[in-house]
């Protein structure tokens, strides 16, 4: 549950691969910064040997940055349910994590 009393608010928190059709399908999500001061942006933790992440480094008051995360290799057939960590450095040091899932989709048995 996201903290109501922090000023940056993400569009999403969490990003589901399930649907995707193709490994160089992107998911996307914005951070929006609602606060009078700068934070400077750091991606501390992700599972590499699956993503590529893109980020900004600087999220500056009333502006907003975007999170992009692509998968660089086929998702695990048994699924994948692994999160991605950021810094938010302003007065403060906080830090989100944002669940990264890949269901297997059931096999669907024919209609007779």
């Amino acid at each position: 549950m996201p903290d109501s009393t922090f000023k940056v608010q993400l569009t999403s928190y969490s990003l589901d691969f399930t649907a995707i059709q193709r490994k160089s399908q992107e998911k996307k999500l914005s951070l929006k910064n609602s606060d009078v001061v700068e934070f400077k942006v750091s991606l501390i933790d992700y599972p590499k040997e699956y993503f590529k992440v893109k980020l900004g480094k600087k999220l500056k008051p009333g502006k907003s940055i975007e999170l992009k995360v692509k998968p660089v290799k086929d998702l695990p057939q048994d699924g994948l349910k692994r999160s991605l960590t950021l810094e938010l450095e302003g007065k403060e040091k906080t830090r989100i994590s944002i669940p990264l899932v890949f269901n297997t989709l059931p096999a669907t048995t024919p209609k007779k």
